[in-house]
């Protein structure tokens, strides 16, 4: 048994899918040239920027959740919402350079890349949004960290993904050097100078880790785990 299968199911706030076949092959489509441009394993696309704004992002995908400030109704239902991605919503992308790689200055094209994970996902808490939120504001306004670092966290380390940081570890040495470099300097920020709280941290991953300590410990095995040779696998909190 893997310790993937160990670990009990992990949901973020939102249960999200997409509605079409080709609604998720247009999200792979834009988000793997995302990641080939900009050297980025885990790339986020505004909703809009792959579907057109407006009425055209209907029927591509759909997000529900029991509504935190009225979870029941007057007769005792149960009160669910509904995302709306005609205006503010977002695709992620979790790819890992393919095994068979040799190519020392990272993924190429298309066959590079395997994908690990691919969803949509409503806008998270505005000033925590990794496509829009200002690097300073999150005191990552730092040399050697860049927007792609944000995503990580977001992406890779984020709810519907950190689970897999596994599947990434066998091949994350082949990625694009300025990507790694980028990782490597952000994690070492974080754990170092602790710049993000943890309710910063749940704004931008969904989440929740008890305290500063906690966080900082688990960001160091992250580190670890990708540089280091750390062999046990980062487990985030359910």
């Amino acid at each position: 048994m893997s310790i993937r299968d160990e670990l009990p199911p992990r949901t973020g706030p939102w249960a999200s899918r997409f509605d079409t076949e080709e609604a998720m092959v247009q999200a792979d489509d834009a988000l793997r040239e995302a990641a080939l441009k900009n050297h980025d394993l885990s790339p986020i696309l505004p909703f809009e920027a792959v579907y057109g704004e407006g009425e055209k992002c209907l029927g591509k995908a759909t997000a529900i959740t029991i509504d935190p400030r009225r979870p029941y109704s007057p007769s005792g239902e149960v009160n669910y919402v509904y995302a709306d991605f005609s205006t503010r919503g977002l695709l992620y992308g979790v790819y890992r350079p393919a095994q068979e790689l040799e190519n020392e200055d990272g993924p190429e094209n298309d066959a590079d890349l395997r994908n690990t994970t691919l969803y949509p996902y409503p806008g998270g808490y505005e000033e925590m949004d990794p496509v829009t939120a200002p690097l300073a504001d999150l005191g990552l306004d730092v040399p050697g960290i860049d927007r792609r670092f944000l995503h990580f966290c977001a992406g890779i380390l984020g709810v519907e993904a950190v689970d897999d940081l596994g599947m990434l570890r066998g091949t994350f040495d082949a990625a694009w050097p300025d990507y790694q470099d980028t990782i490597r300097a952000g994690l070492m920020h974080l754990v170092t100078n602790e710049p993000l709280t943890v309710e910063q941290w749940f704004g931008l991953t969904y989440v929740r880790f008890p305290d500063q300590r906690e966080l900082r410990a688990y960001l160091a095995q992250v580190y670890a785990y990708l540089f280091e040779d750390f062999e046990a696998m980062p487990l985030a909190p359910q």
